[in-house]
């Protein structure tokens, strides 16, 4: 991907000029009132469907510019971004069509928060802890970006399989089993009953497509195994510090940073992202809106 610049684009200037009609034709529409008819923006339902293509059949990945110097209200903005998610795919509601990103001054190692909720680094992993709730597309919008650090990482899951399959079939073999993850997305019953039924593998094949499909979040596996009282053993451990290791290669790994305007578009089932931990100015904090996109059908 360092060699590929297909993953990145700039908005086409028939899809802003589309976008910017609509909005002056309906400017009271917003974020929570929008509804996504592909007649209403046909221009941009086009960019949908290549940019579906990219992220589900080709790359997985794409950051795309331009939002940032249209003459735009914030909302409008990311109204904008909320229809470019929704003419890949259809906004998943577990946090909200748009869920705001910013350090909250929260602490996941000692709370049952995600990640996001923080200003730590993520390390490489897939959104989504709960057996119920698979997004295929995760898109994040960059607001502000922080002061320091926060760069993006994204990485190739299915390479580190391939090579995985190759050189160490008995740590794929531990990785295919179901782990157990602890229960943190909102909504959902934190039970006993419902931590072991949270159980699925890191790497498994898709029902419907026979595909591979990578989900993997470490820390909330750790947590959830010892929450059952069935802490990771010394071969499990190995097992999870050589993906992790791989996930981390540099040859399997893109970095940049998204500046004000930004979205990214990631394959959740695929890729593995991360960022680097940062540091906020006070007075301007980070501020990402993710949305997560089921792209079924």
């Amino acid at each position: 991907l360092e060699a590929d610049h297909s993953w990145r684009q700039e908005l086409p200037e028939a899809v802003t000029e589309e976008f910017l009609e609509f909005v002056a034709k309906h400017p009271a529409i917003d974020t929570a009132t929008f509804e996504w008819r592909a007649g209403d923006l046909p221009e941009l339902a086009g960019l949908g469907r290549a940019l579906r293509t990219l992220l589900l059949d080709d790359v997985g990945l794409c950051r795309v510019r331009g939002i940032a110097t249209l003459d735009l209200t914030a909302e409008q903005r990311r109204l904008f971004y909320l229809a470019i998610g929704s003419a890949i795919g259809s906004p998943m509601l577990q946090y909200g069509r748009l869920y705001p990103v910013v350090d909250r001054g929260k602490d996941y190692t000692t709370q049952a928060v995600p990640v996001s909720m923080t200003n730590a680094e993520t390390c490489f992993h897939t959104d989504s802890s709960s057996i119920d709730a698979l997004p295929d597309v995760i898109g994040l919008y960059c607001e502000q970006p922080s002061r320091e650090g926060g760069d993006s990482l994204v990485s190739n899951a299915l390479a580190v399989y391939d090579r995985l399959q190759r050189e160490q079939p008995d740590v794929l073999a531990v990785l295919s089993r179901p782990w157990i993850r602890d229960v943190v997305t909102p909504g959902l019953e934190k039970t006993a009953a419902a931590l072991l039924r949270n159980r699925f593998p890191v790497f498994a094949r898709c029902d419907t497509t026979g595909a591979i499909r990578f989900r993997y979040m470490r820390y909330w596996i750790e947590k959830g195994q010892e929450r059952a009282g069935q802490p990771l053993g010394p071969e499990e451990v190995a097992a999870f510090d050589r993906l992790d290791e791989l996930l981390a290669a540099p040859q399997n790994v893109v970095r940049f940073r998204l500046e004000r305007g930004d979205v990214m578009l990631v394959n959740n089932r695929t890729l593995a992202h991360n960022r680097t931990a940062y540091v906020d100015d006070p007075d301007n904090p980070r501020l990402l809106q993710r949305m997560w996109l089921d792209a079924a059908g």
